[in-house]
């Protein structure tokens, strides 16, 4: 067996993670449309009507633009809890499930458990997913590093972990003085800095865990900027660092690979940045 993850965007116009271990396949959110996702999916080798679901983190537009349209298309059960369920058109209308945070759903090889975070919307998560050789924890689209998502992160062996801005930049950017408020708030996005104090964290542990940045804003930072301040952090704090790299905004990007078997090596691939 062999745990799989894909990158097929991430970013404000648009999110979506793959993730597939034997006969399971699932997506974190489709924020992209119909026909990029199937595209993306099938280029990494998953059929859409094979998925076994598709895990939403909250009801934003670029997490959620082509959830209702898989679901009818591929009949695929939407994942959420009740609030955000509520807050999709034509939720109702399609296969979906109700899991809320805290608990947890087996699905195929995967245990599925949502935790919360702080963002401003009605219910907002992130996912641990846990196969028989590994796990991942995504956590983005949150203003602080709440106590949930540092516990899920110290068990990861893959953590997507959001580092939306560079502060300086985003102080200095050219937008409106209630949007930096709403994106440095505590419900808002997590800046480069607030991101490597949990690498720190992580590395202080000395287990082996690989990370990618993700939900990178296109005005207020860019992949080289959030890249370098994870590294920096690390070498100039412990004088060490983590195998790190970014998930792109449009295209897919990442992808990384782990198996339960004795001596076989895990693969890492990233795009470069």
């Amino acid at each position: 067996m062999a745990l799989v993850v894909h990158s097929l965007a991430s970013g404000s116009s648009g999110n979506s993670i793959l993730v597939k271990d034997g006969d399971t396949a699932v997506l974190i959110d489709a924020g992209i449309g119909i026909r990029r996702l199937t595209a993306a999916m099938m280029r990494a080798e998953v059929n859409p009507k094979d998925l076994s679901g598709i895990v939403i983190t909250h009801e934003h537009a670029d997490h959620i633009a082509g959830a209702v349209r898989m679901a009818r298309r591929f009949g695929i059960p939407i994942i959420a809890n009740a609030p955000t369920l509520d807050r999709i058109d034509g939720a109702s209308e399609v296969p979906h499930n109700i899991l809320a945070a805290n608990e947890e759903m087996a699905l195929g090889d995967f245990l599925i458990r949502p935790f919360s975070i702080s963002h401003d919307a009605a219910c907002p998560v992130g996912y641990s997913i846990h196969s028989s050789c590994a796990t991942l924890v995504s956590a983005t689209d949150t203003g602080i590093l709440t106590p949930e998502i540092r516990a899920e992160a110290l068990r990861a062996d893959l953590i997507i972990l959001e580092s939306n801005h560079d502060e300086d930049m985003l102080i200095k950017g050219p937008y409106p003085w209630y949007l930096k408020r709403r994106i440095a708030g505590e419900k808002g996005h997590i800046s480069n800095d607030a991101a490597s104090s949990l690498l720190l964290d992580l590395a202080e542990t000395g287990r082996p865990v690989s990370v990618w940045l993700a939900h990178l804003s296109k005005t207020n930072n860019t992949p080289a900027l959030a890249l370098a301040t994870a590294q920096y952090t690390l070498w100039s704090c412990l004088g060490t660092t983590m195998d790190i790299s970014v998930a792109l905004r449009d295209v897919p990007s990442l992808w990384w690979r782990q198996t339960d078997r004795p001596f076989q090596l895990s693969f890492y691939y990233s795009k470069q940045v």
